[in-house]
């Protein structure tokens, strides 16, 4: 079944980790686009960037820049706006009361015609002088992800790309370059908060560029973190303990097979878990557009990794069940 995804299919990728071994290592049949998928190509991680970045904030806390998860947002960029005061727990969690200011389709912020990653943090915060936090429902949305990317720039300051090289190059151990899609100088001065137009911590967003393999890299630190309970490995068991009510959870509703959040019972700092059919396993996943998907057993060391050019295959067949059984659907 793999086989003829990859043949004829939406996925563009496969992998199947097993106990420290790749057991299936799949790409897209040769001859089938213009440019054969390969090693080197880079993959767009969509959400599971947001994953990525929530990791990143574990290896922040651990390395002293955060406190902790329940530190207080002091952030003199973003005073005056609903986030400053607030919990970083609430903005992990995606329950920051920022329904109001952000529309449906999650990436605008309101007032703005532009997609908001075609701005600097700069003039987000502008646009939110004033706003305050309306409850803490669970509102899932991109921008407030960047709010996050751009935050540990700030807590970071001079020591942000050390903290990313300790990440990517001696934690995860990446094998090939990558790069986040950085935030849009704002241009109109006028509208701009002139101190911080084009900082650093106003251009960080979620979204990266990685390849298949280091897709599988990421998540193999991340098990072994969370096995063998290091300082970000208890980051990652606080997020599990923590995580709230996910309510997008509806395995029985109209093509549901189509996506792995939909099996997953909770969600917490921008990760999924408890997913249906699989209690009492202690398991973690990552969602991105068009089924850039990581799910991970962290009891058995069985991951799998997906990479696909769209929604259009079943998660249960491709994903679930092979992390519930250990074997690859036939």
């Amino acid at each position: 079944k793999v086989d003829k995804q990859l043949s004829e299919g939406y996925l563009l990728s496969y992998l199947f980790y097993d106990n420290g071994v790749i057991k299936y290592d799949g790409k897209a049949k040769k001859g089938r686009f213009e440019e054969d998928i390969t090693d080197k190509t880079l993959f767009y991680t969509h959400s599971t960037g947001k994953s990525i970045t929530s990791y990143i904030v574990g290896h922040a806390i651990c390395d002293g820049y955060i406190s902790s998860i329940d530190e207080i947002i002091d952030w003199p960029l973003m005073e005056n706006t609903l986030y400053h005061g607030q919990p970083l727990r609430n903005l992990l969690n995606m329950a920051a009361g920022d329904k109001h200011v952000v529309d449906k389709r999650s990436t605008r912020f309101m007032g703005s015609f532009e997609h908001h990653r075609d701005m600097g943090l700069d003039t987000i915060a502008l646009l939110l002088q004033g706003t305050k936090a309306k409850g803490n429902k669970s509102f899932y949305n991109n921008a407030l992800a960047d709010i996050i990317a751009n935050y540990i720039v700030f807590k970071s300051g001079k020591d942000y790309d050390k903290l990313m090289k300790k990440v990517f190059q001696d934690k995860i151990k990446i094998g090939n370059e990558i790069a986040y899609e950085k935030h849009g100088q704002t241009t109109i001065k006028s509208q701009t908060i002139p101190k911080y137009n084009g900082s650093p911590q106003t251009l960080a967003s979620y979204s990266y560029f990685m390849t298949r393999l280091d897709f599988l890299r990421f998540a193999e630190a991340m098990m072994k973190d969370y096995q063998n309970e290091t300082c970000v490995g208890k980051y990652l068991k606080e997020s599990q303990q923590q995580a709230k009510k996910w309510t997008k959870y509806g395995p029985s509703s109209e093509n549901s097979y189509l996506w792995l959040h939909r099996y997953a019972k909770k969600y917490g700092s921008q990760f999924y878990f408890d997913f249906k059919g699989l209690k009492k396993r202690n398991i973690i996943g990552t969602e991105g557009y068009n089924g850039q998907n990581i799910l991970i057993d962290l009891d058995n060391s069985r991951i799998v990794v997906t990479n696909s050019a769209a929604t259009g295959w079943n998660v249960k067949t491709y994903m679930l069940n092979v992390i519930k059984k250990g074997k690859l659907p036939k």
